[in-house]
Formats: structure tokens, C-alpha cells, sequence
């Protein structure tokens, strides 16, 4: 299973670099926000099961989410992928999104929980994960 997962990471991160289109589909997503009162974080919410389309479009420099209402994130700065402790392993990129908004877009393979794959977009006051695997 971990060989697979790892297997898969891989490729998407090469197809990404090498100019590819790489889709995912979620199936859940949970929430935090920060209160501006307090500038405490919230705790996450539960995750509620969601079944969108999530494109990485690296010819393009952009992440889409196909939720409601879409979701576009255009890359302005790729990070180099770490690896903490846990053996996670995290890619990072600083987005923009439609409003001119900048954000941090996370793609996290959790090794210490089987090999999840996550998507988690960070803006200042509001933060969100889906979890994702890749279509074929």
C-alpha cells in the first residue's frame, strides 16, 4: 500500500513538472477559521463527505476545485517538498485565487495515517482540507 501511495505521489509530482494535467477526485472536507477577536484558530470541523473534481494544471500554473462555486488558484511560487518527523510529506505552493486573494496550497501525503492524501488550502483567516486520491 505504502509503495503504491508513493508510487503515486511520485507521478503527480513529475507529471506536475513536467507540464501535465493531473486529476483528483475529494471525498470529504472539513474547516477551521480564525476568530478575529481572539486570533485563536477554531478547531477543525468534522469532515462531511464531498465529491468534487480537483485539477493540478501545471502547463497553466493552476489548481482548480470544481465546488459550487469553482475554485481557482493560480501558482506564483512552488516550495521545495519536505518531509517531517512523521514521514508526511508535504508540497507547498503560494497561490492567488479569483479575488486576488493570496493563500497557501498544501498537498500532504500522511504516511502516519495509511497513506492519506490531502489538499489543504490555507488562507489568513480561514482554512480548509479535502481529502483526494487520483483518477486514472
Amino acid at each position: 500500500m505504502k509503495i503504491k501511495f508513493f508510487t503515486l505521489i511520485s507521478t503527480l509530482f513529475i507529471l506536475c513538472s513536467y507540464g501535465q494535467v493531473v486529476k483528483c477526485k475529494t471525498t470529504g472536507l472539513a474547516f477551521r477559521s480564525k476568530d478575529e477577536t481572539t486570533d485563536l484558530w477554531s478547531k477543525w470541523s468534522e469532515f462531511e463527505a464531498v465529491e468534487l473534481l480537483l485539477i493540478i494544471d501545471a502547463d497553466n500554473n493552476r489548481i482548480k476545485i470544481f465546488s459550487k462555486e469553482e475554485q481557482v488558484y493560480d501558482i506564483i511560487k512552488t516550495y521545495e517538498s519536505i518531509i517531517d518527523d512523521d514521514g508526511d510529506k508535504t508540497s507547498k505552493w503560494l497561490c492567488i485565487n479569483e479575488d486576488g486573494l493570496k493563500c497557501f496550497v498544501r498537498l500532504v501525503k500522511l504516511n502516519s495515517q495509511e497513506g492519506r492524501n490531502q489538499i489543504y488550502v490555507d488562507f489568513e483567516d480561514l482554512m480548509f482540507v479535502y481529502n483526494i486520491y487520483r483518477l486514472d
